[in-house]
């Protein structure tokens, strides 16, 4: 694993010969003793995983453990391997969260460190499905991505941080439900942070406007990450439906501060029009009373677009499917 160190070893790399690894890894463990597999644990990914790599410039030692533990939780495992592998994770997870908050004040450490992690901890909360029972070694998470940095990011690094901090969110959402239900809040303001970033990113004016780059191509894939997003939101209604007039509320107050590019503004409309959906009469009420003169406006616009286009067709749908 040293091997990956090296200055020539690059994330594409990394991913180019995944396969291969997975396959060495996997008859490596199949001869390990439960001893041997502790050591190997230790001292490649636990010891790597530091803090302190990164403060002393050993950004590598530390992706190259990412790498490894992320092959790790993939693998087939023997049952009292995996089981010690499990009762790692707590430790393994908080490692983890100190790495991307630290990386997270250098932007060189973007795609060595921040997103590594950040795949590594989608990968971990997916295979944690109704293994990792203590909801606090999910909702750590959280705290480590509302530090990550959004802002003054090369599109294609922006879009790998995006894709990658999107993933964690989906990860949770889709196989924690049981975190969702207290964790709801928590989730909402990372995903907020998400929604915010690429309205300003998908600005049709401006110093940050992007509409006639060839980078567009990946603001409107993360503005077509956020729709797919808003409706799985809308999907979990147990947990979202009293949070909607205020994810509403957000997104309007945001829209208003800038003019987005129609092409992103297509998909975060198409989106936030599933929360609507959610909303019942008494919320639009609300949101007409209690939003800014402006930002009244904006949403006023919003839920006029929502009847004539979304609303309609869906009580269309639902008349035919009865």
């Amino acid at each position: 694993m040293k091997k990956f160190t090296a200055p020539w070893v690059t994330s594409n790399i990394l991913q180019e010969i995944e396969a291969s690894l997975n396959k060495l890894l996997i008859q490596l463990l199949q001869l390990c003793s439960v001893e041997q597999f502790y050591l190997l644990m230790n001292q490649l990914i636990i010891q790597d995983l530091e803090v302190t790599n990164i403060w002393e410039g050993q950004d590598r030692t530390v992706q190259s453990a990412v790498t490894l533990l992320q092959l790790l939780i993939l693998c087939p495992l023997k049952e009292d391997i995996e089981r010690m592998v499990w009762c790692c994770i707590p430790q393994v997870t908080t490692a983890l969260v100190m790495l991307i908050r630290e990386a997270c004040q250098d932007q060189s450490l973007v795609s060595t460190v921040t997103v590594p992690v950040l795949q590594t901890l989608a990968t971990l909360v997916k295979q944690g499905e109704g293994i990792i029972r203590n909801p606090h070694h999910v909702t750590l998470v959280f705290g480590a991505l509302l530090t990550i940095p959004l802002e003054q990011l090369k599109t294609d690094k922006y879009y790998t941080v995006f894709l990658a901090y999107h993933e964690v969110l989906f990860s949770v959402l889709q196989y924690h439900p049981k975190v969702m239900l207290k964790a709801a809040p928590s989730f909402l303001n990372c995903f907020h942070r998400l929604v915010v970033s690429i309205i300003h990113e998908g600005q049709q004016k401006g110093e940050r406007a992007k509409g006639s780059s060839s980078d567009f191509k990946f603001v409107i894939k993360c503005a077509q990450l956020v729709e797919r997003m808003y409706t799985h939101i809308a999907a979990k209604t147990e947990e979202f439906t009293i949070f909607s007039s205020f994810m509403v509320s957000q997104y309007v107050n945001e829209l208003q501060k800038v003019t987005v590019h129609p092409e992103v503004k297509k998909h975060l409309t198409e989106g936030i029009y599933h929360i609507l959906d959610l909303c019942i009469d008494r919320d639009v009420k609300f949101l007409n009373t209690s939003l800014q003169m402006g930002v009244r406006e904006v949403f006023k616009d919003l839920y006029e677009s929502y009847n004539h286009y979304h609303k309609t067709k869906k009580q269309g749908e639902e008349k035919y499917t009865s």
